[in-house]
């Protein structure tokens, strides 16, 4: 049991630290005036997090807990929501700002990269999230009909 503790803890800690290498390069172009940094980091939090659920649940420590799991089919609905709206927001944005609003000063053709980078990676994440969030409730369910009925499976 103390070896899946230290597996959800390293894989904690490198769901952070992904999320510091994807939003570090924004931050350091941009500074404040990217507005999308908890949505963007919500994105990919939750893209990294409920994949490793969708695929590794069985080593995970609370692998046969009821209880987390009927949280995690709970939180699907609203976190979805949350998610699509965030996309909406993003996507209205960019279509009416665009990605010259984030930076400051003389414009260059860095920035065009950055800026594309900006864009694709959160829609990329953003939709990755979306289907795992969709897949959660589905995979939660097998769960529970396998621990039920099986005795080893999750």
């Amino acid at each position: 049991m103390r070896t899946y503790w230290n597996v959800e803890a390293l894989a904690w800690l490198f769901t952070l630290l992904f999320c510091v290498l994807i939003l570090g390069p924004i931050y350091l172009k941009t500074g404040l005036n990217y507005g999308f940094y908890i949505q963007n980091a919500v994105s990919v939090f939750v893209f990294l997090t409920f994949a490793r659920l969708l695929f590794l649940l069985r080593f995970t420590p609370y692998a046969r807990s009821g209880y987390i799991r009927f949280i995690l089919i709970a939180v699907s609905i609203p976190l979805f929501l949350y998610q699509l709206n965030n996309l909406y927001d993003f996507q209205r944005f960019m279509d009416e700002e665009g990605t010259i609003s984030f930076f400051k000063g003389e414009y260059q053709l860095e920035d065009y990269q950055i800026g594309r980078f900006i864009r694709y990676q959160f829609v990329f994440f953003s939709v990755a999230s979306l289907v795992s969030i969709a897949a959660m409730p589905v995979r939660m369910v097998i769960s529970f009909w396998r621990t039920t009925n099986t005795r080893d499976a999750v």
